[in-house]
């Protein structure tokens, strides 16, 4: 099995709600960062970079998020990333956040490659898809 990518947060006060836990849609949030911690570690593609430069981008396509248990303030939450799926024009990503080891969400992640110009879908270069395989589950 191909090790993830990991990455940690710390919950802050920032992120929860007044009960002391995390706000949902901040999942969302930590899930769209780490893919482009990805995108930029694992990959070599700097979103700045791949927007402004190579005016190409991955827009989400689907996403979802289903929720175990609460993760509090002051926890260190850890992402994994791996890939569920990796099509023509699209990689589907799984993201698991827990805590002590303890599961707390599971995010899939659906994002195409697109022309930023013409907003028509691409081909994966195979350079890029070199680099995405080792995430492949």
């Amino acid at each position: 099995m191909p090790k993830p990518f990991e990455r940690e947060r710390l919950i802050r006060f920032s992120h929860c709600d007044p009960a002391g836990i995390v706000y949902f849609v901040n999942f969302f949030d930590m899930v769209g960062g780490v893919v482009e911690d990805w995108f930029r570690e694992a990959v070599g593609l700097p979103f700045q970079e791949m927007h402004l430069e190579r005016r190409i981008g991955f827009p989400i396509v689907n996403t979802g998020c289903e929720f175990f248990r609460p993760a509090h303030l002051g926890d260190t939450l850890r992402l994994e990333l791996a890939i569920a799926k990796l099509g023509r024009s699209s990689i589907e990503f799984v993201v698991r956040g827990s805590v002590g080891g303890e599961e707390k969400f599971r995010a899939k992640h659906k994002v195409a490659l697109v022309s930023l110009d013409t907003w028509r879908p691409l081909p994966i270069p195979a350079d890029m898809r070199a680099k995405m395989q080792p995430f492949v589950l």
